[in-house]
């Protein structure tokens, strides 16, 4: 299936729309479909937080060095930082591992953009650029002559002007993923990441396969006896090696002149004129089960996002805190967007991340009229010391509900990751790694 006979759509159920019958409460066989089959038995390997260079150093480059065949590297940004020079050494490392076994290793590096200016002035057609191996240092990259162990591919799509592809994940010889929430960048931001192995491998390629390869089957791999470093565990990471319940949820860029809210049909609806009508969003699998999720929480929900300003989510949580369901939700955010001081009803607690205030409120209350406000500012000295691994800023994206659903991946709470913007999740149904993200991962990062 080649990218231009292909929508956006077609990786969404057509009869998804004309369901008549959305359930009230969870249900599995609903993910399953939206997900077309992709629900199945997997298994987390680790799952760890902490800035973008921590999780690539701490996680990613450790598996990238494991790979005996294949290496797919895909992220939003790719820009001048400390983590793109250690991947660029990542690289070296692995070509000399493949020259000594007299092999050669594939890289495919997949990404959106390096500068907003080239976004606007140099779209990439449907099938996306591939750069030249003489264009390779303005990347970051090693010159070809000294990864010869290596066979680079590097690739970047960018459909104008709302087209960022903003999914992010690490596949390592196809046999284990790793899905972060972090760009190769500079931003010193606190980030998720878990590692993963089993059928949700294969379902992400089958993904990667239809946009990165444009339709096309990836090549087989020879056998291969490695294990694509499963067993490897970091110390500072938090480990769980039974399976779970998995979903791998896309959703594939939606084409748009215009952003959401300045659509017509949008603007149309916003005269006082006319009747109003609720907040839309594209119906695909990952947005639908994010959707699902929300509406059909029975006690709580948790939620960590760098903002919260898509209508069709603000939707889905005013409905949460008024009766009758009245939820207990907690949300942490950035102080810079203030769209939920309008949810000033039922048991709402927002934290923010990045608030500089030097003294912590006493016990606060859970009604949104009192605001909670989260003291995380950090000494400059601490700061200097532990530059590239102290967040000063919230970037991950967790969605748990009920304690037992994980959601995790690239998607924002905003009008662009629930609007024009590729993105990719993954929903683990497990209490105990909700309960090993809360108690051992988080609990230090986000104290209130």
């Amino acid at each position: 299936m080649s990218t231009e006979s292909s929508s956006t759509r077609q990786l969404v159920d057509r009869d998804l729309e004309a369901a008549t019958s959305i359930p009230s409460r969870f249900s599995s066989t609903f993910v399953n479909h939206v997900s077309h089959n992709q629900r199945a038995q997997s298994t987390p390997l680790e799952l760890t937080t902490g800035t973008g260079y921590h999780i690539y150093t701490s996680l990613i480059i450790p598996q990238i060095l494991s790979a005996t065949q294949e290496v797919i590297i895909v992220t939003c940004f790719w820009a001048a930082s400390a983590t793109r020079d250690a991947l660029h050494n990542a690289l070296l490392e692995l070509s000399a591992k493949a020259v000594a076994a007299q092999t050669k290793i594939s890289v495919h590096i997949c990404f959106s953009t390096y500068s907003l200016a080239r976004n606007m002035l140099l779209p990439t057609s449907k099938k996306g650029q591939n750069y030249k191996p003489s264009k390779w240092r303005k990347l970051g990259l090693p010159r070809s002559s000294r990864i010869p162990g290596l066979v680079l591919r590097v690739t970047r799509k960018f459909d104008w002007p709302f087209g960022i592809m903003h999914s992010k994940y690490v596949v390592i010889d196809r046999k284990l993923a790793i899905l972060p929430s972090c760009n190769v960048s500079w931003e010193r931001w606190l980030e998720a990441a878990v590692r993963i192995q089993g059928p949700a491998v294969a379902h992400l390629l089958k993904f990667h396969a239809w946009f990165w390869e444009n339709g096309a089957s990836l090549k087989p791999l020879p056998l291969d006896e490695g294990s694509g470093g499963a067993s490897t565990l970091n110390g500072r990471t938090s480990a769980l090696e039974s399976s779970v319940q998995t979903t791998i949820l896309p959703s594939p860029h939606t084409p748009s002149l215009l952003p959401p809210h300045l659509r017509p049909s949008t603007l149309l609806h916003q005269l006082p004129c006319l009747p109003s009508r609720p907040p839309s969003h594209p119906p695909t699998p990952l947005l639908t089960t994010t959707s699902h999720l929300l509406s059909t929480a029975q006690h709580s929900i948790f939620l960590t996002t760098p903002n919260v300003t898509a209508p069709s989510v603000l939707a889905l949580l005013r409905n949460a805190l008024s009766p009758p369901r009245k939820l207990d939700v907690t949300i942490w955010t950035n102080t810079s967007l203030m769209t939920l001081e309008q949810l000033k009803l039922g048991k709402l607690t927002i934290h923010y991340f990045d608030d500089p205030s030097p003294t912590r409120p006493g016990p606060g209350t859970r009604n949104a009229r009192s605001v909670e406000a989260a003291s995380h500012g950090k000494s400059s000295t601490l700061l200097d010391r532990n530059k590239e691994t102290t967040p000063i800023r919230l970037h991950a994206k967790i969605t748990i509900v009920d304690g037992d659903k994980l959601l995790l991946g690239s998607c924002n709470m905003d009008a662009a990751s629930w609007g024009t913007s590729q993105e990719l999740g993954i929903l683990m149904e497990s209490r105990e790694l909700v309960d090993l993200l809360l108690e051992r991962e988080l609990r230090e990062k986000l104290v209130p």
